[in-house]
C-alpha cells in the first residue's frame, strides 16, 4: 500500500524531519510505503492536497492539527480516497472523536492496520469543515490565538488564554437573519458559532452533544453584552463553567442559512478564518469522508493487503 502524508511544518514541536523519517521506516516496517512531505505554508498545504489527491495512493494521511486536518479532508470529500490523520495540533478534537491515539506509533498502527469508515462533515458555501465554524467575535479570537503563539509556543492553556484576552476588547455586535430547518430568527449577537463535533463541546462545559448525535448542527448564540459581561465570559469558558441561560442560545439544527447586511463576512473554521459570500448556507454532509479508524478488534483485516 502506497499512503501520501502531509505533515505541516507549524503543528506541534517535534521536529518533522526525524518524524518524516520515523514515519517512513515505521510505515514501512507495517507493509506500506510513505511518500512524505513536508508543508511550511496554506499554500504548500493546497499544493500538497492537490498532488496526493491525483496520485495513485488510496490514503492520504494529515499531520497536523485540526485545522490541517479539515484542509486535507476538504480535497478528499467525494474523492474515493481515505483520510488517515496523525494527530500533531494542540486540541485535535476530530481525531480524538475518531478515537485516534494521540501516541506516534499507535497513530501509525491505525494508518496501517485499521479500518475504513465514513464520517458526516459541515459544509459552508462548499467550505468543508469537521468540529465548527463560527462569524462574529470568533475571527478575533483566532487572531490574538497566533500572535499569542508567535511570542509564546503553543500549548492548550494558551490558546485558552486568548479569548479572554479578546474578550475584553468591545464586541461589535452583528445582526443576523437565521433560517433553521426552515424556522426564521432574528438574533443581534456578537457572536454565532456553529459547532459540528460533540466532543468539543464536551470540552467547552456547553451543552449541545444531542444535537450533534442526530446529525444536526448545534448553534450558539451569544447574549449580547458589554466588555465587562463578556470578559467573564472568557473567564467562565476558561473554567468550563458555562451558563446556558445567561451567555447564549442553543439551537439545533441540520441546514442552516444566515443572511447579513454584509456582501462579504469573515468566517472561521476549525481555527482557519476565510472570508465568504452572503449568505451563508450551512449543511450536514452525511457520511461523506472516507476515514482511516481503529480496528474494531486485533484480527481485522488489514485496509488494504
Amino acid at each position: 500500500m502506497t499512503i501520501d502524508v502531509i505533515l505541516n511544518q507549524g503543528s506541534g514541536t517535534l521536529d518533522k524531519l526525524a518524524l518524516a523519517e520515523t514515519i517512513t521506516k515505521r510505515l514501512d516496517e507495517l507493509g506500506a510505503e510513505a511518500r512524505v512531505r513536508i508543508i511550511h505554508s496554506g499554500r504548500e498545504l493546497l499544493d500538497a492536497r492537490k498532488r496526493a489527491i491525483s496520485s495513485d495512493a488510496p490514503v492520504v494521511v494529515a499531520g497536523g492539527g485540526d485545522g490541517t486536518v479539515a484542509t486535507i479532508a476538504e480535497g478528499l470529500v467525494g474523492s474515493g480516497k481515505s483520510l488517515g490523520v496523525i494527530p500533531l495540533g494542540t486540541f485535535n478534537y476530530f481525531a480524538k472523536t475518531l478515537g485516534i491515539p494521540a501516541e506516534l506509533e499507535e497513530a501509525l498502527a491505525v494508518i496501517a492496520g485499521g479500518r475504513v469508515t465514513s464520517a458526516d462533515v459541515g459544509d459552508v458555501n462548499g467550505n468543508i469543515f469537521l468540529n465548527n465554524s463560527s462569524i462574529g467575535l470568533y475571527p478575533a479570537v483566532l487572531q490574538q490565538r497566533e500572535l499569542t503563539y508567535r511570542r509564546f509556543g503553543r500549548s492548550q492553556f494558551l490558546a485558552y488564554l486568548s479569548v479572554p484576552l479578546t474578550l475584553v476588547q468591545p464586541a461589535r455586535l452583528v445582526n443576523l437573519t437565521i433560517t433553521a430547518d426552515g424556522r426564521p430568527l432574528s438574533r443581534r449577537t456578537p457572536l454565532l458559532f456553529i459547532g459540528a463535533n460533540a466532543l468539543q463541546m464536551e470540552s467547552l462545559g456547553i451543552v449541545g452533544g444531542s444535537c450533534i448525535a442526530d446529525h444536526r448542527f448545534a448553534l450558539y448564540v451569544a447574549r449580547p453584552m458589554g466588555a465587562m459581561k463578556m470578559a467573564a465570559l472568557g473567564v467562565r469558558l476558561l473554567l468550563k463553567r458555562l451558563r446556558r441561560s445567561e451567555d447564549f442560545e442553543v439551537i439545533c439544527a441540520g441546514e442552516v442559512l444566515i443572511g447579513l447586511r454584509r456582501r462579504r463576512v469573515h468566517v472561521a473554521l476549525d481555527g482557519e478564518v476565510r472570508v465568504l459570500e452572503t449568505p451563508l448556507r450551512y449543511k450536514l454532509r452525511r457520511e461523506a469522508l472516507r476515514v482511516i479508524v481503529p480496528a474494531e478488534d486485533a484480527a481485522c483485516t488489514r485496509l488494504v493487503e
